[in-house]
């Protein structure tokens, strides 16, 4: 994907109503579960992650996104 590709997903799905979490895949093949709305600008985002813990990242590493299968568990 593309930066602007990931940004406008990302508007995409933060908007959604309810929210549904998403899972990012980075060009190394880490995965990155977004289980609530991130805060992002034009280069990368950030999120509190499942521990609560800080998890962010830049678009330019994005592979892909896609949302959380139903049978995974937060």
């Amino acid at each position: 994907m593309d930066i602007k590709q990931v940004e406008l997903k990302l508007t995409e799905l933060v908007h959604r109503k309810p929210f549904i979490p998403f899972v990012v895949e980075l060009s190394d093949g880490e995965t990155l579960v977004v289980p609530h709305p991130p805060a992002f600008d034009a280069s990368g985002a950030v999120f509190f992650g499942t521990d609560g813990g800080l998890v962010d990242f830049w678009f330019k590493n994005v592979r892909q996104i896609r949302l959380l299968s139903s049978e995974a568990v937060v």
